[in-house]
């Protein structure tokens, strides 16, 4: 059960609904699949509109390319960090299994460039260039978001790339900041250490859960749980839940702080359907992300 408020917010969402199966980015505007894959994940999530989250798998079928990857623009296939968006919504339909394989072999093909650091760089860079995650333009370095992302759908495969997943662990742990969290990925410039913020630490934390010791990343829960990060933004707010939900911690503050951030909407305006989808995902699924993709914990 969505709940009135949430409801409210859902059927924007569904508005969004082109005829193809497809969701458009955001009001008026056309398709994408990254809006595509968190719409159906987000529907699904809260049982609703079924049918809709079928053709949204499908739309999301028909734009994979033949070698396994989703790109964010046709003309733009070194884009294909939606790759593991689309993965993770057909996770839980068994009828999609071709497109999950063709996807994941996709992603294991294609990690982040890496590279044994050397005396110039060790100046300049704080993390180790040489682990491999994953990357949002193919062919350039692995980045927080896009690996974490990566390792969800990747980690909820039937039979898991443990090799691969140990590695993408060992560098998210590198990119924790000394006194916790993360952001986009790195860690010192320049000797000047660099800041932390809610969404990336969410991404991380959530992708870590049980693949890192809780003391390995004690400063981090500490960092996401802080009034700091308590945001009524709607990625912030979405992955305030996630992370901590992840490892037991989310409670009702997160799903007020998301329903929150859904509210303010009627002052700032309508939410991309990226962002309105991962909020309403984190409040109906309480912080608990395997509920996107058919699991229960």
């Amino acid at each position: 059960m969505t709940g009135t408020i949430l409801q409210t917010h859902y059927d924007a969402l569904i508005r969004r609904a082109a005829p193809d199966g497809s969701f458009a980015v955001a009001e008026g505007a056309g398709s994408r699949p990254d809006a595509t894959a968190w719409a159906a994940m987000a529907l699904f999530a809260a049982n609703l509109a079924l049918e809709l989250v079928a053709a949204a798998r499908a739309a999301l079928a028909a734009a994979q390319s033949p070698d396994g990857r989703v790109a964010l623009l046709p003309e733009r296939p070194e884009a294909a960090w939606p790759t593991a968006l689309a993965l993770l919504a057909w996770l839980p339909d068994p009828a999609r299994a071709e497109n999950v394989s063709r996807a994941a072999a996709w992603l294991m093909a294609h990690p982040g460039s890496h590279w044994p650091k050397n005396a110039e760089e060790q100046a300049v860079i704080g993390h180790d260039t040489s682990l491999r995650g994953w990357n949002w333009i193919d062919g350039t370095h692995s980045w927080v978001e896009p690996t974490a992302l990566a390792m969800l759908a990747l980690g909820a495969m039937a039979t898991p790339p443990a090799e691969a997943l140990a590695e993408a662990a060992r560098l998210l742990l590198d990119r924790q900041l000394p006194d916790g969290g993360w952001n986009y990925g790195n860690t010192r410039v320049f000797r000047n250490t660099l800041l932390p913020v809610p969404e990336s630490t969410g991404h991380a934390l959530a992708a870590l859960a049980g693949r890192a010791a809780a003391g390995d990343v004690a400063p981090s829960l500490a960092y996401l749980q802080g009034t700091q990060c308590a945001v009524a933004t709607p990625l912030a707010a979405a992955w305030r839940a996630f992370g901590l939900g992840a490892w037991g911690l989310a409670g009702q503050d997160e799903e007020a702080l998301c329903r929150a951030a859904l509210e303010r909407q009627s002052r700032y305006g309508p939410y991309d359907t990226p962002q309105l989808a991962q909020c309403l995902a984190a409040a109906v699924s309480q912080g608990r992300f395997a509920v996107l993709i058919g699991g229960l914990s």
